[in-house]
C-alpha cells in the first residue's frame, strides 16, 4: 500500500490512480491522518441493484401500488443517507 499526502496526491492524481487501476492500494493522507484510498474497482463494485427476475420485479411493483392504495407508503428521507438509516431502523424493528 502506497501513503502520500494530499498534496503529493494532487501532483501526481494520474499516476495514483493508474497504481490502483493496477491492483495496489494507495492511502491519501491528511497531514498524518489517513483520509481515503484509492483501490481498483471491481465489476461487483458497480453492482448497485441486485439482480431480479421478471416475476419478481412484478411482484415488488404489486406490493407497492397495494401499499399506495391502503396509504401506507411513507417518505423515508430528504437523502440516500436518511433512507439508509430509515430502513434499518425499520429492519431492527422487524427482528
Amino acid at each position: 500500500m502506497k501513503l502520500v499526502t494530499v498534496s503529493e496526491a494532487k501532483s501526481r492524481l494520474s499516476a495514483l490512480i493508474e497504481a490502483a487501476e493496477n491492483g495496489e492500494e494507495v492511502l491519501i493522507l491528511r497531514g498524518s491522518k489517513p483520509a481515503v484510498c484509492l483501490k481498483p474497482v471491481s465489476e461487483n463494485d458497480l453492482m448497485m441493484v441486485p439482480e431480479l427476475s421478471d416475476k419478481a420485479l412484478d411482484g415488488f411493483d404489486a406490493e407497492i401500488e397495494a401499499d399506495r392504495k391502503a396509504g401506507e407508503l411513507r417518505k423515508l428521507g430528504d437523502t440516500p443517507e436518511e433512507a439508509i438509516r430509515a430502513l434499518r431502523t425499520l429492519k431492527k424493528r422487524r427482528a
